[in-house]
């Protein structure tokens, strides 16, 4: 039978690959080049189009938890996020073109898998699905997914932030260097208490690109929040916050830092640099005018500006399987289900195509511990009420506190969480 994966993001990407690997025809539709969102640039499959990390690497970090689970469970894109690996960083930062193109390279080449590429605005009934538009949905798919679910999407804004061509910055203002650790992975720019001061009033009398009902804070993702927003909240909240100095090594030719603006390879050589937490809504003429009148960016050539979109998903509408809660054929997956992150999009995929591939053979669908990270995410997301507005991405508030001394909570949690999600794999065995 065949099977249809609706959006060739993370989610939808790993979707097919899981599905496909276990022997199930699989037709992956995308719309783009044809229908484009206002944040992707290209018709690449898994674009990543913020960042380009997939987060920390550390055991003791929610995203670290995470991604371990996913090699366990054998997640095909964190493999290949790997393989597109840039720096030596304590983060999976990838080279987000490279990236693309493995997935593009792994999903095509797949016998098991066509990609057609054509906007799909509805949902054959009694068709095994993956539903991952990602939460840029187009709205004749979202009426048609609300009317049948009987649910109302929730809204929020989301934004991404410039990136300059390494070569036309000045490094006499500049200096490499990682916090609190060795390494030279990050770029980065200080600012005087007066040049700090002085940008952050640009930043508060800058024009927005689009005056959308953006005065209400509620309306914005906390965990990424435009620069502007930030600066709104107190002058010092940037110092405090993404410009922060802390556990920089910062060389004597610098003298009265109060804060930094980072920046982190975006290409495995190192040709364009991406700032870190500046995701920014200002109009893109008003950025280009004031980061130029920073030294280090008197010349800077951008090749990417920031930019605000709005994200849709659809709350309460699976169960712990990602399952939907009216149609046993359908799954969801992906931000649209109301996770946040790269890791979240690709945990998604992977956890809906297995549980689809289980229904599709007649297994018993078998839940996650919630002592994982996964576990606890998508416990989370099945019992997310019609009234939640954020989505969510993983952190250890997510699963059960770990019982004993203080200093010792943390280990165990995170040995808990390992020894549950290879039990749970053995227990899946992945469909043969």
């Amino acid at each position: 039978m065949n099977v249809w994966v609706i959006g060739g993001g993370l989610a939808g990407s790993e979707a097919a690959l899981t599905l496909a690997d276990l022997g199930f025809p699989v037709t992956l539709f995308e719309m783009r080049p044809a229908v484009m969102t206002p944040a992707h640039k290209t018709s690449k499959l898994a674009e990543l189009v913020c960042s380009n990390s997939l987060g920390s690497l550390s055991s003791d970090n929610a995203k670290g938890e995470l991604l371990f689970e996913l090699k366990v469970l054998g997640s095909f894109l964190v493999n290949l996020a790997f393989e597109a690996r840039i720096g030596g960083d304590k983060a999976l930062v990838v080279d987000r073109e490279l990236f693309s193109t493995l997935v593009e390279d792994a999903v095509r080449s797949h016998r098991n898998i066509t990609v057609a590429r054509a906007e799909i605005t509805e949902v054959p009934e009694d068709v095994p699905c993956i539903i991952a538009p990602g939460p840029l949905i187009k709205e004749d798919l979202l009426h048609f997914l609300e009317e049948r679910e009987g649910r109302c999407e929730a809204q929020y804004y989301d934004a991404t932030s410039p990136s300059i061509l390494t070569e036309t910055i000045d490094m006499d203002y500049a200096f490499w260097g990682n916090r609190f650790g060795e390494g030279s992975d990050y770029l980065n720019v200080p600012l005087s208490k007066e040049e700090y001061y002085w940008f952050v009033e640009q930043l508060l009398n800058a024009r927005e690109a689009h005056r959308h009902d953006f005065d209400k804070l509620d309306a914005f993702f906390e965990r990424c929040l435009p620069v502007e927003e930030i600066a709104r909240r107190g002058k010092e909240s940037l110092a405090f916050g993404p410009m922060r100095p802390t556990g920089l090594a910062i060389p004597e030719r610098f003298r009265d830092v109060h804060a930094v603006i980072q920046l982190r390879k975006e290409n495995a050589s190192g040709t364009i640099l991406n700032m870190v937490g500046f995701q920014t809504g200002i109009s893109h003429t008003n950025q280009i005018s004031i980061f130029r009148q920073l030294p280090a960016f008197k010349n800077a050539v951008f090749v990417r500006l920031g930019q605000i979109h709005q994200n849709r998903f659809l709350p309460g509408v699976v169960n712990k399987f990602f399952q939907s809660k009216t149609n046993r054929l359908w799954f969801y997956a992906g931000q649209f289900t109301g996770t946040e992150g790269y890791l979240e999009s690709i945990a998604g995929g992977l956890w809906a195509g297995i549980n689809l591939a289980r229904l599709l053979v007649g297994e018993e669908l078998i839940p996650l511990p919630e002592e994982s990270m996964l576990g606890g995410l998508v416990t989370y997301i099945e019992q997310s009420l019609p009234e939640v507005k954020q989505p969510m991405g993983v952190n250890w508030g997510l699963v059960p506190p770990a019982e004993g001394k203080k200093s010792e909570r943390k280990q165990k949690r995170v040995d808990r969480a390992r020894m549950a999600i290879e039990y749970a794999a053995g227990e899946l065995d992945r469909v043969t």
